[in-house]
C-alpha cells in the first residue's frame, strides 16, 4: 500500500491521512519553497525556550491547525445520506473480516487517547507537552501504534473498487475515515484545552 511521507517531520503516513500522524502537520498545506528571513536576530545557540508558557503556545497552534483541517475534512468525508445509498449499508462486504478488526482497532486506539486525556488532566504539568515531553512521547507511541496496526490490515482504498459490488465496503470506508477524523478533532480540542490549563498555572 502507498504511504504519504510527511514534508515537515519525514514521517510515513497512511495514503489517505490528512494530516501527519506524528507531528499533525495538515498535507492540504503546500511546503514553503525557502525559509522566509528572520525578522529578529536568532537566538544564541544552546538557548531555551524563555517559558513553558511558549511552549504550550506552540503546541496550541498545532493543535488549532489540525482543527481547522479536520473541520474542513468533515465537508469531504461526512458519510453520505443514507437515502442516496439507497440498501448499500446491507450490501455484503467481502472484507468483514479485515473492517472488523479495523474497527476495533479504532476503539483501543480512541480508549488509549482517553486514558492519556485523563492522566493529563488529573495534574497537568507544562513540560509535558513539549516537543520532548512525557505527554507528547505518549501520543506519538498511539499514533504510530494504531498506524501501523491500520497499515498491517492493507485494506484497499477506494480507487479501483467496484461500486456496486462494494458498495458496502466502500460505506464503511468512508464511516470509518468520519469517525477517524471527528475523534481528533474531539481530542485535539480537549488536549489544547489542557495545554492551556497548565500554561495558566493549572
Amino acid at each position: 500500500m502507498n504511504k504519504k511521507k510527511c514534508f515537515k517531520c519525514g514521517y510515513w503516513n497512511k495514503w489517505d491521512a490528512l494530516y501527519c500522524g506524528l507531528c499533525y502537520e495538515p498535507f492540504a498545506r503546500k511546503p514553503l519553497k525557502e525559509k522566509p528571513a528572520p525578522t529578529d536576530a536568532a537566538p544564541a545557540a544552546g538557548a531555551s525556550p524563555s517559558s513553558a508558557k511558549e511552549l504550550l503556545l506552540r503546541a496550541a497552534a498545532v493543535a488549532g491547525i489540525l482543527g481547522a483541517a479536520l473541520f474542513l475534512s468533515f465537508r469531504i468525508f461526512s458519510p453520505s445520506a443514507q437515502t442516496e445509498n439507497g440498501g448499500a449499508a446491507a450490501r455484503a462486504n467481502r472484507f468483514a473480516a479485515k473492517t472488523a478488526l479495523a474497527d476495533k482497532l479504532l476503539e483501543d486506539y480512541t480508549a488509549s487517547k482517553e486514558a492519556l486525556l485523563a492522566r493529563v488532566g488529573a495534574k497537568p504539568e507544562p513540560e509535558g507537552f513539549g516537543l520532548a515531553g512525557e505527554y507528547t512521547a505518549e501520543l506519538f507511541r498511539i499514533e504510530e501504534e494504531y498506524a501501523a496496526g491500520m497499515e498491517a490490515l492493507q485494506l484497499p482504498g477506494a480507487g479501483g473498487l467496484d461500486e456496486a459490488a462494494d458498495a458496502g465496503y466502500l460505506l464503511w470506508l468512508e464511516t470509518h475515515r468520519y469517525k477517524e477524523n471527528t475523534g481528533m478533532e474531539d481530542f485535539s480540542r480537549r488536549y489544547r484545552l489542557l495545554a492551556e490549563k497548565a500554561g495558566a498555572g493549572g
